[in-house]
């Protein structure tokens, strides 16, 4: 559109206040039938007006002589209009073009209660405070936490940029804004800091129930402990590398035997019932499926255990009822022999149902009461993690597994290192009576945040061979324990999850391996949180440097953006294919932000925002600054240490 001569060319009074214009990423309105329609700035420039064509017919002695003419390009963003709630007096901005204008409106520039309404960007319920609008008169932007934590929210940008500082502040004026509404001691909101580089230790002291967990924990802080009855099945199996063949199935019966308190080498009757009530599972199984008896070879690995029967069983062939089981096996057997040239055919049911009714038998005559196992293999149900080796070797010594001992000692060698490690064994098996609720209440707070409303967990300090490991198990346990709530209750808990330097744990590589690593299962745990975590009420916030790194289901489920300073061109190519073609021209900026300024789109925003983060108090903010090299080199700011007090932190 082209600009009247008598706009303003760098400030305009007309508004009521002074403020500059025109700006790119400015705020213009045009006025529509309902209301006015809000647009942004895109570009400003000059060129030349081309001599009309009806003088140019009139008067052919007319020299075209080029004239410089003020051009502007608005993109519209949303719509200033009265009637959207049942209170009319006040405008209210929403997204969305409800009614075009008509050529030859006039471009207005918002006056000073225009522009509070627009830069209140998380609408009508817009509470938190975040920053400034420099570009529409230092306006106050505020933001609706239910918009900005509630569908997962991106913190963009380069190192330097203020990113750190950014999410502290979020989460600073989140809980003052929920105090201010509460009007109590505390609020009942729910944050979790998982942050590698241990920046965010400090700049919670001054807040009151603040919980900080750390490997080695100083006066007021708690110890970080990942037990290992809090992984699942699949988490163990992705850090010992468990082949997917013999060592995982060796791996989760013993962590079933041990969520059951179950002894796989009890002797006498006690034992027969065991093997009796294990058989008996195993072919209960394979009739609840009857319609897939014919899919041979599906179920080879039944004609494996049939095979075993008759040597586990054959100690014991004088016992009442055991009789019957062999001559059942043994008939079964020839039917079924692998060794056969038509064996290991198709199951039937009538057999099936048959052998399932004789173990039945003989585990009643043996008098022995032995329920199924109530725990799975991936229930949090608390035993002690170091006793997993010897339970290890005790199963290889039955029967079911002997015949694997040989395929499972590098399995064996590898829970053992990992679980008698110094490094490892105060996370993984700590010496203490910790029960899951004790734990969910160090991590997420107690039922009423009595004990604080910010968790920080401090990862800096923890092996990195356990990283992975113990951030997918955290986030996993938090998004189950926050499922189970809302089953329990009806309502959901919200609870907003904070991954420092995200690129690190949702990465968009894959290990391509057979075997997943524990890189690939806390992508995927986070995968799933940022797919399902909303319907349980638990937000993401992920911070990073790189967004081309992260993974792209997580960085698609993410709602809301604040784009600080972006100097990549993959990491900008990435940004401009997140938001729609209208708005592309607003991201040019993002490679010259200064540090505490940020673009501000997406769910969150009625319209995208450029705005300038509040300032924090040095004390307030992450321990994130550069290094002052010149000054430690200059003797200004020495470092006091000794090499020995270091490798004792480091060995200890």
């Amino acid at each position: 559109m082209a600009l009247l001569d008598e706009a303003p060319a760098a400030t305009s009074l007309n508004a009521g206040f002074a403020q500059p214009f025109p700006r790119i990423n400015a705020w213009v309105l045009v006025p529509s039938e309902v209301g006015y329609l809000v647009g942004v700035v895109t570009w400003i420039g000059i060129d030349n007006a081309p001599l009309p064509r009806e003088a140019a017919r009139t008067d052919p002695g007319l020299l075209d002589v080029p004239f410089p003419r003020r051009r502007m390009a608005v993109a519209p963003l949303g719509t200033l209009r009265w009637g959207v709630d049942n209170d009319a007096s006040e405008a209210e901005l929403v997204r969305g073009i409800v009614s075009y204008p008509s050529v030859g409106e006039s471009v207005l520039v918002p006056d000073a209660a225009q522009l509070r309404i627009i830069g209140s960007v998380g609408g009508s319920h817009a509470t938190i405070p975040i920053g400034h609008s420099s570009l529409a008169g230092d306006a106050e932007v505020l933001v609706n936490p239910d918009r900005l934590f509630g569908r997962h929210l991106a913190v963009l940008g380069s190192t330097g940029s203020g990113k750190s500082c950014t999410v502290a502040g979020l989460i600073r004026w989140s809980l003052a804004a929920a105090k201010r509404e509460t009007h109590e001691g505390n609020s009942q909101a729910r944050f979790i800091i998982l942050d590698p580089n241990g920046e965010y230790r400090e700049c919670f002291k001054d807040l009151t129930g603040v919980r900080v967990l750390r490997v080695e924990p100083d006066d007021g802080e708690y110890a970080l402990t990942v037990p290992g009855w809090t992984w699942s099945s699949a988490e163990w199996a992705a850090i010992t590398r468990a082949s997917l063949q013999t060592q995982r199935p060796l791996l989760q019966r013993a962590l079933r035997n041990l969520r059951n308190n179950i002894d796989p080498e009890a002797s006498g009757t006690e034992r027969l019932a065991v093997e009796l009530r294990a058989h008996l599972d195993i072919w209960t199984i394979l009739s609840s499926d009857p319609a897939s008896y014919f899919n041979f070879p599906k179920y080879t690995g039944f004609t494996k255990v049939l095979e075993d029967m008759s040597g586990v069983f054959s100690e014991w062939a004088d016992e009442e009822g055991v009789e019957s089981v062999l001559r059942q096996v043994e008939d079964m057997r020839t039917r079924h022999d692998s060794a056969r040239q038509y064996g290991d055919q198709s199951y039937v049911s009538s057999e099936v149902s048959a052998l399932c009714e004789t173990l039945r038998n003989a585990l009643e005559a043996t008098g022995v009461s032995v329920h199924a196992p109530r725990y799975t293999e991936d229930m949090p149900v608390r035993f002690d993690p170091r006793g997993l080796p010897d339970h290890l070797e005790a199963l290889l010594r039955t029967p079911d597994f002997q015949r694997d001992a040989g395929y499972a000692s590098s399995l064996q060698i590898r829970v053992k290192g990992l679980v008698n490690d110094l490094r490892h064994q105060r996370i993984i098996a700590p010496m203490t009576d910790e029960t899951l609720e004790d734990w969910l209440r160090r991590f997420l707070g107690d039922e009423t945040c009595a004990n604080g409303e910010v968790a920080v967990v401090d990862l800096s300090l923890l092996a990195a061979e356990v990283m992975h490991a113990a951030v997918a198990v955290i986030g996993r346990l938090t998004m189950d324990a926050l499922q189970h709530v809302r089953a329990t209750t009806g309502t959901v808990l919200p609870t907003v999850l904070v991954l420092e330097e995200a690129h690190n744990f949702v990465s968009a590589a894959t290990s391509g391996a057979e075997i997943p690593t524990t890189a690939d299962l806390c992508r995927e745990t986070f995968n799933r949180i940022a797919r399902e975590g909303r319907k349980f009420g638990l937000g993401l916030v992920l911070s990073s440097q790189r967004p081309s790194a992260l993974s792209q289901t997580v960085l698609s489920q993410c709602n809301s953006f604040l784009l600080h300073r972006l100097v990549n061109d993959r990491d900008q190519d990435l940004v401009a294919r997140l938001v729609p073609d209208s708005l592309g021209d607003l991201l040019h900026e993002l490679p010259s932000l200064p540090p505490r300024h940020a673009i501000l789109l997406g769910w969150a925003a009625e319209i995208p925002t450029l705005v300038e983060i509040r300032n924090l108090e040095g004390a307030q903010r992450p321990q994130s600054e550069d290094p002052q090299f010149w000054n430690v080199w200059t003797g200004t700011k020495p470092v006091d240490f000794t090499w020995e007090e270091v490798v004792s932190n480091w060995t200890t």
